[in-house]
């Protein structure tokens, strides 16, 4: 069972976890007048309420939004909201096809799960619309295989989608517990490794030379779990003029990232360990979301 949170206190970016360039790159691909933002992780990550965040903070008088969900799991005030129904016919495919005719400004496609559905979202963000949606990939990178893999042209990715974001969510630590532990070098020494590159503007107050690293501990506000609440962790990519040039050679995703880090970007683990310096959460929340 999913308990979701109202529509009339939905977070702000910040609040859901998306700083530095994370933010700045999904702003930037929502504050387009057309193109596709695509948000990507496993189920029950948080991506659906990532886009209605951003959903919200688009939703104006004027602007016509228009979802396809399964299921409708936040009510957007102004927005025209559908769920999809496969048993009468009523798929993302056939929903979309529809939506095109009602003119909307900003389309939201809960899920792009075959071919048709990632044929009319691309068309969609081609011909003028701002499309959001989700994807099931293991990183941000892993979208643009994931849409040449569906039958998507390359050429047809690059003029269609304005930017990709990763996420997970992790544990946050309770404030009224939470303790600071003794750094061993072995951890100064991965923090070092996996923040190497890292612009400053992204560690700004930060220390790693005399890192300050927090435990769960437990009390009664939190119901001795040490933790209250969760917070995301995000890689976000954008259509650089690089990333283009390597999609449209069908490039390896291992390629296409070292390009993106050389832009800029900040990774999954990366994002993760500044929250951990920030006393967000522990290396040991970070570590289990992001793969070791």
């Amino acid at each position: 069972m999913r308990s979701l949170t109202r529509a009339d206190s939905i977070p702000s970016f910040k609040e859901l976890g998306l700083i530095g360039q994370r933010e700045q790159v999904v702003i930037n691909a929502a504050a387009k007048a057309h193109g596709m933002l695509l948000v990507t992780g496993p189920t029950g990550s948080g991506k659906s309420t990532t886009l209605f965040v951003a959903l919200s903070q688009l939703n104006k008088p004027g602007v016509n939004i228009v979802t396809l969900e399964d299921p409708v799991e936040y009510l957007l005030p102004g927005a025209n909201q559908g769920q999809v129904n496969p048993e009468i016919g009523f798929t993302f495919a056939s929903g979309l096809r529809s939506i095109l005719r009602q003119d909307p400004n900003i389309i939201l496609v809960g899920e792009i799960r075959d071919r048709e559905t990632a044929e009319l979202a691309v068309h969609s963000a081609l011909t003028g619309h701002l499309v959001f949606s989700t994807l099931h990939t293991n990183d941000a990178v892993g979208a643009i295989p994931r849409l040449i893999d569906m039958g998507i042209e390359p050429f047809l990715i690059v003029a269609s989608l304005n930017a990709i974001a990763a996420q997970r969510l992790v544990r946050v630590l309770c404030d009224d517990c939470k303790k600071i532990t003794p750094v061993t070098q072995e951890i100064k020494d991965m923090l070092a490794r996996e923040l190497k590159g890292v612009p400053e503007e992204e560690l700004k107050g930060l220390n790693l030379q005399d890192p300050k690293v927090y435990k769960a501990v437990g009390c009664k506000k939190c119901n001795n779990q040490g933790y209250k609440g969760r917070r995301g962790i995000y890689e976000a990519i954008e259509m650089t003029k690089e990333v283009a040039e390597l999609t449209l050679q069908k490039a390896s995703p291992n390629k296409i990232l070292q390009a993106a880090l050389a832009g800029g970007m900040i990774t999954l683990r990366q994002d993760g360990f500044i929250k951990v310096l920030m006393g967000t959460t522990t290396i040991e929340e970070v570590l289990r979301e992001t793969g070791q």
